[in-house]
């Protein structure tokens, strides 16, 4: 029992986590076999049953249920030696994982990449390209770039330069359907917004344009997407204002009633502040989007 392998203990809280050997496989980036496998093997060195099948997958048992929470701890441990061991490295060429959201992930960190390995060409980069907020507790990144200040206590965070927002279309959109003069009007128009996020509708609150879903006809949550549809002249979206300047076929909307700016950071886990490589992408960013994010950005 003291030597069980740490891999077995693993693919179980995933599996209790996940609810499935197929989420489980997903997650930890290894087949369904190899995890069922994991799986009987911890039954057999515990002698207990962990699992059974239900209608919505696997439900631990009541034995599973009493070491769930162990093997949660055991593996915030591994995570935190991960990121341990990886602050201690004192060298610079290596890997580095950084994670973005999809519109600074397309256009404001490949330009940056590319001149950041110019400067160090030993470091390998992995990109995270996600909506959703990364871990940087579990290693899902090594350094973040995000549109909110972090508020957790264990990382640490550089304030990059505000991002500014308006509302933009296609010049011939707007001659065909005419220009919101005030925030009221655009209920008028073919609005591009978000389909699960309210960010668009909170937005637009306290400029006084009381939107709901049903003025929004064109609905993605990928936000690349909205600007290709402005582009395409299929109706009025927000996006950065710095991005929107190079496409010279849009026409900002409501220009003197501004969407409020994003606040951009770059953010490590504190175990990793020291990493010479963390380090030095992080005061790279810091005087890469210094002075104007946009100006490497291509149409």
């Amino acid at each position: 029992m003291n030597n069980i392998d740490w891999e077995l203990i693993r693919t179980f809280l995933a599996v209790a986590e996940q609810g499935s050997v197929s989420g489980a496989a997903r997650v930890l980036g290894a087949s369904q076999p190899t995890l069922s496998r994991h799986i009987r093997e911890l039954e057999r060195r515990t002698q207990l049953s962990l699992f059974e099948r239900s209608p919505r997958g696997l439900a631990l048992t009541g034995q599973g249920e009493a070491l769930v929470e162990a093997a949660r701890g055991m593996g915030e441990s591994a995570e935190r030696f991960a990121r341990l061991a990886g602050g201690l490295s004192v060298e610079l060429d290596g890997d580095l994982r950084i994670s973005a959201n999809e519109i600074v992930g397309y256009h404001l960190l490949p330009p940056l990449i590319a001149a950041f390995r110019e400067r160090y060409p030993g470091v390998a980069i992995e990109v995270v390209i996600s909506n959703r907020t990364s871990s940087l507790n579990k290693r899902e990144a090594d350094v973040a770039l995000r549109m909110f200040r972090p508020e957790q206590p264990d990382l640490v965070a550089a304030r990059l330069a505000d991002l500014a927002l308006g509302l933009f279309a296609r010049r011939d959109y707007l001659d065909r359907h005419g220009t919101p003069a005030t925030p009221s009007e655009l209920s008028g128009h073919a609005l591009i917004g978000f389909d699960e996020d309210p960010a668009f509708i909170e937005a637009a609150a306290p400029m006084g344009a009381r939107l709901g879903r049903g003025d929004f006809p064109l609905r993605t949550d990928h936000m690349p997407l909205h600007v290709a549809l402005m582009r395409a002249g299929a109706g009025i979206g927000a996006t950065h204002v710095g991005l929107a300047a190079r496409y010279p076929e849009l026409d900002r909307v409501l220009p003197g009633v501004p969407l409020p700016a994003l606040e951009f950071w770059c953010v490590c886990h504190r175990d990793l502040r020291l990493n010479p490589r963390v380090r030095a992408l992080m005061r790279f960013a810091g005087e890469w989007f210094g002075s104007d994010p946009y100006r490497a950005v291509l149409a």
